[in-house]
């Protein structure tokens, strides 16, 4: 390995940048531009968010070094030897005096032809010290390497036999190493697959007090970018459109909390506004007719649709379903200017209560979909008809012949008994399924 690439991996991120780089798994979610010398990142390099940009006012030539058979452990000695990210593994000038004849008190040294340099700005371009300056120490802007976003041992890998090149294998090609030459996600993988070695993210992420990988950081936001899995791309769309990646909810619990979760899915919350597209209201419409989305997975159907459906007059029944209280509906549905339902559906053509259900009678498609009938009424308008109260409805009976005795009565009122007393009072011999 280079001075390049050990120059980034040594300072403050030193070992994170020595051995792995989130690219091809993740992405950046709102940092700015990493820059290198004001040299802008490429589309593609590791994520700005993991690597912050280092400054490195130093011009070096790996590729140089690596032709004289210099090694890189002669100049990163204490790779082998670090246990975190946060050792600093740059080079110090001790190092490069074997080589360089430096002499402070000859900052524009000249040197025999075909002998490494010993001037100042050979290493710092464009720094000499000021005149009358030389002798004493000047210091000459300093390589700077934020700590990297990672974890990462080096003794660990260096003791099962891995090689600086396994890791940076273009180093010892290039000039000026940067986080360019850092090693991607999907090399990590090759060896990170939970049989080689541990695949737990929380391995070489920095994770939070409670386990969860960390994903603020000064420099954007750390997220999947589809990379990894196909399915994670946390996208524009994606909070909107997550449910097949949502299935795997261990994977989700490695940076969610299940509280983030249930912001949006839990009943009755209040969407960002951005959720639904403008003007949704009068849209809605054809979507709740395929429900797609399922508008029920977020409202309550009974108090939400119901509820702005009646405020608006666009509903059978305005007044709640209340007894003696007859609708006024400007827009017509309920009466006899215009009708939700198909004839046939609750009376017969000369108004009287069906006797005898047929196909298109509303208990077929209750029974088929429940769900359907409850987006525009409520039980009030069901017990109207159906109770065995007889001073609140006709007593219509909406169980088959001998639904008292049969198991389905039994399951029913095993699973929540409370339905039942809906219809019947307390103490009545038909909760006991006799």
């Amino acid at each position: 390995m280079t001075d390049r690439s050990i120059r980034l991996c040594a300072s403050a991120g030193a070992a994170a940048l020595l051995a792995l780089v989130i690219a091809p798994g993740w992405r950046l979610g709102h940092a700015a531009p990493a820059t290198v010398d004001s040299a802008p990142v490429a589309v593609g390099d590791p994520s700005p968010v993991v690597y912050p940009p280092p400054t490195l006012p130093l011009a070096f030539d790996h590729a140089r070094h690596a032709q004289r058979g210099i090694a890189c452990q002669r100049c990163h000695a204490g790779a082998a030897k670090s246990l975190s990210a946060k050792d600093s593994l740059l080079p110090a000038e001790d190092t490069c005096r074997p080589c360089h004849d430096i002499d402070r008190a000859q900052p524009a040294k000249v040197v025999e032809p075909g002998k490494p340099a010993a001037r100042c700005d050979s290493c710092h371009p464009g720094f000499m010290p000021p005149p009358g300056d030389a002798g004493r120490f000047v210091a000459p802007p300093r390589v700077v390497i934020p700590t990297a976003a990672l974890k990462f041992n080096h003794k660990m890998h260096a003791e099962r036999g891995m090689a600086c090149a396994l890791c940076h294998a273009n180093v010892e090609n290039v000039a000026l190493a940067t986080t360019t030459e850092m090693p991607k996600m999907a090399l990590c993988l090759g060896c990170h697959d939970g049989r080689q070695a541990t695949a737990r993210c929380a391995a070489c992420h920095v994770t939070l007090p409670d386990g969860r990988l960390r994903t603020s950081f000064p420099t954007g936001m750390l997220a999947p970018s589809g990379a990894l899995r196909g399915d994670d791309a946390h996208t524009a769309s994606f909070r909107t459109d997550h449910k097949i990646a949502g299935r795997d909810e261990r994977y989700c619990a490695t940076c969610h909390k299940q509280s983030e979760c249930m912001d949006c899915h839990g009943a009755g919350v209040v969407k960002p506004a951005d959720f639904h597209p403008g003007d949704y209201a009068t849209l809605h419409a054809v979507d709740a007719k395929r429900n797609n989305p399922s508008c029920a997975s977020c409202h309550r159907n009974q108090t939400f649709c119901l509820g702005c459906h009646q405020r608006l007059g666009v509903a059978a029944d305005p007044e709640g379903g209340l007894l003696g209280r007859q609708p006024n509906n400007p827009f017509g549905t309920g009466t006899s200017v215009k009708r939700f339902h198909p004839p046939g559906w609750v009376r017969d053509e000369t108004g009287m209560v069906l006797q005898t259900p047929t196909p298109a009678s509303h208990s077929f498609q209750a029974r088929r979909n429940i769900r359907a009938c409850v987006s525009c009424h409520r039980e009030e308008s069901c017990l109207n008809c159906h109770s065995a109260d007889p001073a609140r409805s006709m007593g219509a009976n909406p169980h088959w012949p001998g639904f008292g005795t049969s198991a389905a009565c039994r399951a029913m009122a095993s699973r929540n008994a409370r339905a039942c007393l809906k219809c019947h009072a307390p103490g009545a011999p038909e909760l006991s399924c006799q």
